[in-house]
């Protein structure tokens, strides 16, 4: 049976030809990423190519082909300078003067994945629903933002913050299971209809499901 390579999921981590060590292949690549943005931002996935690239970034084929095998491995990379951007604004906007429910974290972790998901899907839809390549937001996060913590950490503490927290034996699996929950169902569902994102009760239908794993 002839294998189906054109949905076959593709691992954002592989994507690239190599990982960059050196501060001018750094550079390099993250021009190139910085270029790709742009273009795709300003005038859509249509209008990217290795042309439009050499012109906005000033790095020439030959060096993009270093790095890239492929017009989607740059787009990978393009969803991780998004994924990082909205991170930093989730952590620089947290709401810390605020008292909190369970109810109302979940409520904002919720709003966080979507926007990400909001942000990725604008860059370029396509790729990200037909390869149907889960995303690990939370692991982009500990590698990007969190190095010394983690987004498990970030969860909890803020889990036992809320006024209506009850610590039970099981809290890091509550944890694990929230922080994949929302990534998961966020995804799943707008994968199976993009409009869900817009729908109003979206966000409150995903709610009352992950306030399912601390009900007693």
């Amino acid at each position: 049976m002839q294998k189906d390579t054109q949905h076959q999921l593709i691992r954002p981590n592989d994507a690239m030809r190599r990982r960059p060590k050196q501060g001018r292949s750094i550079k390099v690549v993250n021009a190139i990423v910085d270029a790709a943005y742009r273009i795709l931002v300003e005038h859509g996935r249509d209008a990217l190519s290795t042309t439009s690239i050499e012109v906005v970034s000033g790095v020439p084929k030959s060096s993009i082909y270093q790095y890239f095998p492929n017009l989607d491995a740059i787009v990978f990379e393009v969803y991780r300078l998004v994924i990082r951007k909205q991170h930093l604004k989730g952590y620089s906007e947290f709401p810390s003067d605020k008292d909190l429910t369970v109810m109302s974290f979940i409520y904002w972790l919720l709003d966080w994945s979507i926007e990400i998901h909001r942000e990725v899907l604008e860059i370029d839809k396509t790729l990200l629903l037909e390869h149907k390549g889960f995303w690990d937001a939370w692991q982009e996060l500990d590698a990007n933002i969190a190095p010394d913590s983690s987004t498990e950490s970030f969860i909890y503490d803020k889990l036992k913050s809320c006024s209506d927290f009850k610590p039970s034996n099981n809290d890091m699996l509550r944890v694990h299971a929230l922080g994949r929950a929302v990534q998961l169902l966020v995804y799943s569902l707008i994968s199976d209809n993009i409009d869900f994102i817009d729908d109003p009760e979206f966000r409150s239908t995903l709610a009352k499901m992950c306030y399912a794993i601390f009900s007693e």
